[in-house]
């Protein structure tokens, strides 16, 4: 209880110098990205093959009502793909790939939203946890020079030691951030893959379903 009772905690990361306060901000923006991308990709995961499969079905019975009805629960990108495809079916193939192509970029977008912050946390936290560094051993030797003796030498040591814990607060906040930042990187990256091979099987439902209309039609 001794080593994690907030009150120490706290007198730690003071010890940090004036840098300390910024790396707080830094390290509670870090977390709150973090959990919210968690949260969004664990809420817009989705199989699918077996949704395009499960889609393709109700497509080739000509219930299209019934296949958008069937998207509303699904919040995944290739649901969105899906919906946005068979709400413009009866347009041309051409206009369906360019409105696609649009709604993909922006669901990427939203893939990748906030993780600039995670990026710039990363890339900041050393430098800060640095220059709080810097500013403590600057100061400790300013309070050497005004004492004028080596009488003061603990004092200064400590000082010292103390403003060491300012780089390391900026490690601990910047390792964790770029590990995070490249998963959810990656995760991006895989999203849009997928997206784009899921655009190409989901023209072949659209275009197919209206090509087995029309030869029903004229036949």
């Amino acid at each position: 209880m001794g080593l994690f009772n907030f009150n120490n905690i706290w007198n730690y990361i003071s010890l940090g110098g004036p840098m300390a306060l910024p790396l707080l901000i830094a390290s509670i923006l870090s977390m709150a990205v973090i959990i919210e991308k968690l949260i969004f990709f664990t809420r817009h995961r989705d199989n699918s093959f077996r949704l395009i499969k499960r889609i393709e079905m109700l497509v080739d019975e000509g219930d299209i009502l019934g296949a958008l009805n069937e998207l509303k629960g699904e919040k995944g990108p290739n649901a969105k793909l899906l919906s946005t495809a068979l709400a413009h079916h009866s347009e041309d193939p051409a206009r369906i790939r360019e409105v696609l192509q649009a709604v993909g970029e922006d669901e990427i977008k939203k893939m990748e939203k906030h993780l600039t912050i995670l990026d710039v946390i990363a890339m900041i936290s050393p430098l800060l946890g640095l220059l709080g560094t810097v500013m403590g051993i600057i100061s400790s030797f300013n309070i050497l020079g005004i004492a004028g003796g080596a009488g003061n030498a603990a004092q200064i040591s400590s000082g010292i030691a103390a403003a060491l814990i300012s780089t390391a607060m900026g490690l601990i906040i910047a390792i964790p951030t770029a590990i995070f930042y490249s998963y959810f990187s990656n995760k991006v990256q895989k999203k849009a893959h997928e997206m784009n091979l899921s655009m190409v099987d989901i023209m072949d439902v659209v275009t197919d379903n209206r090509r087995e209309h029309n030869v029903q039609t004229y036949s």
